[in-house]
């Protein structure tokens, strides 16, 4: 998919909304940020390969760096007291699944983390790290 071709709203297809400039332009911006500091999360977080796909956190203004790991999937912005107390929006990891499915992956969600994070933007509601335990999902 070409970026100059597609964009997601709420997971719906939008065509026709953004380009390739569009995308670099955001990904400087972000580079930016994460060298001035507004960033509240340990080196390990990355930009998203996509990330006008997510939406801006409504307290700092930041769209989210992530980090996915064998056991763990999570965001961070510019909210919170420190890079290792932040905000955090959480999706369930792929060994998670594999655990829970027997083995299989197929149940594992690969855009899991971006709804997520995009839910809470939009409601204020998010999947949080003790929500997942209790799920028995991690």
């Amino acid at each position: 998919m070409k970026y100059g071709d597609n964009k997601f709203e709420d997971g719906n297809l939008v065509v026709n909304a953004f380009n390739d400039e569009t995308v670099k332009r955001e990904t400087r911006e972000m580079k930016i940020n994460i060298l001035e500091g507004k960033y509240m999360c340990i080196d390990a977080y990355s930009i998203p390969k996509n990330p006008l796909m997510w939406k801006k956190c409504t307290e700092c203004g930041l769209r989210p760096l992530i980090w996915e790991f064998d056991n763990g999937r999570s965001t961070a912005c510019g909210c919170g007291n420190s890079i290792y107390e932040h905000h955090s929006i959480h999706a369930e990891s792929v060994r998670s699944v594999v655990e829970r499915c027997g083995g299989s992956a197929m149940e594992y969600d690969t855009d899991g983390l971006r709804k997520n994070w995009n839910q809470w933007v939009k409601t204020g509601k998010g999947v949080m790290h003790k929500d997942l335990r209790e799920e028995g999902k991690w």
